[in-house]
């Protein structure tokens, strides 16, 4: 059945009754040649097909080109404007949901993949028709046809990055990411310092790890909402703690630019769990560099100022890691576990261990070594001087890490 130029006619004479409508498009072309030809027949009856499948009176269908099917919503008046497109979204999914149903996919493995149901769909808010723009319609439809359009063109083409697109917006909207705890040994009496909180991808996940989620993240201009995700995780579900014991938590220097971080949502977060900020470090991450140490300085200046601390991750891993050291005087800093690694069979690495820690004690900085796997290792940095000891012998990262550390403290 076809119609006027993407239904245009329908629509206006919708728009009489129904003044926010949104346009949703659904790629149709891998059922060419397969699983439900009968979709490329002129005849195909898609307004019945949509009455009969759908069962709803608020979705119309507008046209079929070039292998795109092409339908109008109304879109509820109690939406917020900010709401219409994840609703057109969810509209558009369950489209598809009739259609793989009607061509008898449902079984398919692949059609069961919520991925794929999200693939080859896209979808505008045509926005809120009023008296007077009746004339503009067309304009209207064509920019929304160009979104929905690239939006189903971005699904195909890059499949693999578009799947994880949605698989982040998925963890994000579920809230599905966890903090596991590393505990951190006070070297000087065995006793658990406190716990670094690292971020773990839920199982079946398309992520292979966080640092690969992280990357990701960053890339896509999302790394603020995971980062904050991240930190509520850790906090509010951080082991018991005493009033001297501190949580670690991974942190970017773009948080800087991030509002919702300058609010004060961490301290209500810790406000719910009794915590306060001065049990809380600020970990520097080296996911992203430090391009102003002017801004960084305020900005870590005011956190500790309310009581934060602040530790550099990976000291000795690169350059950029040792100039933050000097231009923001941590609190802490953690030496990378590649120099921990075997160091007590190698001379260089000790020299550099031995300058770490006599800075760091000249700078009224704690040193902390990551990475520590071997009780030599461990003999070696108490015999240093380093304040803090943190790696699998002391204990593995887990959700319910335990109170006491057995079998990792050095006999004297």
């Amino acid at each position: 059945m076809k119609s006027s130029w993407f239904g245009l006619e329908l629509l206006i004479e919708k728009i009489e009754h129904h003044h926010n409508i949104g346009i949703i498009g659904i790629d149709l072309s891998e059922w060419r040649n397969g699983f439900w030809t009968e979709l490329w027949e002129e005849s195909f009856q898609w307004s019945s097909w949509l009455s009969l499948s759908m069962g709803r009176n608020d979705l119309w269908f507008g046209d079929e080109v070039a292998g795109h099917l092409w339908l109008y919503a109304e879109l509820p008046g109690s939406l917020a404007e900010e709401e219409n497109e994840s609703y057109l979204r969810g509209l558009a999914k369950r489209v598809k949901e009739a259609i793989i149903a009607h061509s008898g996919l449902t079984g398919k493995s692949f059609a069961q993949s919520p991925r794929y149901r999200e693939r080859g769909i896209g979808y505008a808010a045509l926005g809120d028709w009023k008296q007077g723009q009746i004339g503009q319609i067309k304009d209207v439809v064509y920019q929304g046809i160009l979104k929905a359009t690239a939006q189903i063109r971005d699904s195909l083409i890059d499949q693999t990055d578009w799947e994880l697109r949605q698989e982040l917006d998925r963890l994000l909207s579920e809230s599905s990411i966890r903090s596991v705890y590393q505990p951190i040994m006070r070297l000087g009496d065995g006793r658990v310092f406190g716990y670094e909180a690292l971020t773990r991808c839920p199982e079946g996940s398309l992520f292979d790890g966080p640092l690969s989620l992280f990357q990701f993240a960053e890339r896509n201009n999302m790394a603020f909402a995971l980062d904050r995700l991240a930190r509520e995780k850790a906090i509010r579900h951080c082991p018991t703690l005493g009033t001297i014991q501190k949580i670690f938590i991974n942190v970017t220097m773009g948080i800087i630019n991030d509002p919702h971080f300058v609010s004060g949502q961490t301290v209500r977060w810790l406000n719910e769990r009794g915590l306060f900020p001065g049990q809380v470090v600020f970990e520097l991450t080296e996911r992203s560099s430090i391009d102003d140490f002017e801004a960084a300085k305020k900005i870590l200046g005011h956190y500790r100022r309310q009581g934060y601390e602040i530790a550099i991750d990976d000291a000795g891993a690169g350059y950029s890691s040792l100039q933050s050291i000097v231009e923001l005087s941590p609190d802490y800093i953690k030496v990378d576990r590649s120099l921990i690694r075997m160091a007590d069979k190698d001379e260089m690495k000790k020299h550099m261990l031995r300058t770490f820690v006599r800075f760091a004690k000249k700078m009224n900085i704690k040193t902390v070594a990551e990475g520590i796997e071997r009780p030599e290792e461990l003999r070696l940095l108490r015999a240093m001087g380093f304040d803090f000891a943190q790696g699998y012998l002391i204990g593995r990262p887990s959700e319910y890490p335990t109170e006491t550390i057995m079998g990792a403290f050095p006999k004297a």
